[in-house]
């Protein structure tokens, strides 16, 4: 029987391999000294699944701004999403997000899609096994506007994520763009089909299984309906924010000892030069902050988490005078 191509590939099988182990592992490195979820600000649901959905768990840790509890205003929303290798409680446990969003009047929603081998790349996979994006646009947040006070108008919606999330932030608000004004991506895998359909990186290192959008050899079509490059028409009219270093020491954030990071951001680095063009050839704008070195970790994404949260605040805070 003749190999496939991801097997005759040697980028593939190396550098794919060098990605799948990095996103289940950096997340551990670099966690800051003052990583909580404390009440009454952080709380975590359970949010009912609808009958005929399907997602393996569907609890969400929230964070609500530092006045909730002594006015009756209403407030806009930012999902933050994770990524491949962590889980709802990873921005909380990793980074200081509860702390510096405090001074912020914003509910923060970060919900789960499934962390390795279980990966939920923020879709609804065709196999029928999950049912992530329904669950995460529809259901998700129907609930948050029902039971928080917050803002339901489109203008006071955005969206923010690490690597499998940076890619959940861009195909999200490309697919979904009556619903979110913002969309920031930290390290995103924000180019499924790098570096080309038949030997992506992706699919090839087994991080994405058949299950969830097919084949890309065979499949190109349903793969292509939800990458970003693909999509970025879709996305003018939504503030972007794009970041991403070049996977060599020297970063701003500092330096680990672990080379499958730098890999991996490498790989990340040119899935994000490979979007932006596709932004510039679609004449969408967009902001980046391009750093030379840096490693695929959290205090990476702490940091364009501080960069870019004030920038969102000032697209989707409610209008001054209203």
């Amino acid at each position: 029987m003749r190999k496939s191509t991801f097997e005759e590939d040697p980028f593939v099988r190396t550098t794919g391999r060098a990605l799948v182990l990095a996103l289940g592992v950096v997340g551990t490195a670099a966690s800051p000294t003052h990583a909580v979820c404390d009440p009454p600000r952080c709380i975590e649901v359970v949010v009912p699944v609808r009958r005929g959905l399907t997602v393996p768990d569907s609890t969400v840790r929230i964070l609500l701004p530092a006045d909730y509890d002594t006015t009756r205003r209403r407030y806009p929303v930012l999902y933050l999403l994770h990524g491949a290798g962590d889980t709802f409680a990873s921005w909380t446990l990793l980074t200081d997000v509860q702390a510096f969003s405090a001074q912020f009047p914003l509910i923060i929603v970060m919900p789960d899609s499934g962390h390795n081998t279980n990966a939920g790349f923020y879709s609804d996979w065709v196999d029928g096994s999950r049912q992530w994006e329904t669950f995460h646009t529809r259901v998700l947040r129907k609930y948050v506007e029902t039971h928080f006070r917050a803002l339901r108008q489109r203008r006071n919606r955005a969206l923010a994520g690490l690597s499998m999330g940076g890619f959940g932030a861009m195909s999200y608000a490309a697919r979904h763009r009556h619903l979110f004004r913002a969309a920031a991506s930290f390290s995103g895998a924000v180019d499924t089909l790098y570096p080309k359909p038949a030997t992506n990186v992706l699919f090839g290192s087994g991080l994405l299984s058949r299950g969830l959008w097919g084949d890309p050899a065979t499949d190109e079509t349903t793969w292509r309906k939800h990458n970003p490059p693909d999509l970025a028409r879709l996305l003018r009219g939504v503030a972007l924010f794009v970041a991403s270093g070049d996977g060599t020491m020297g970063g701003p954030a500092g330096d680990i000892p672990l080379p499958i990071a730098y890999a991996t951001e490498q790989v990340i680095w040119q899935m994000n030069l490979s979007f932006t063009r596709a932004l510039d050839a679609a004449r969408v704008p967009y902001r980046t902050d391009f750093y030379g070195g840096g490693y695929h970790g959290w205090p990476y994404w702490q940091r364009e988490l501080h960069s870019v949260l004030p920038q969102i605040m000032a697209v989707i805070g409610p209008r001054r005078g209203r």
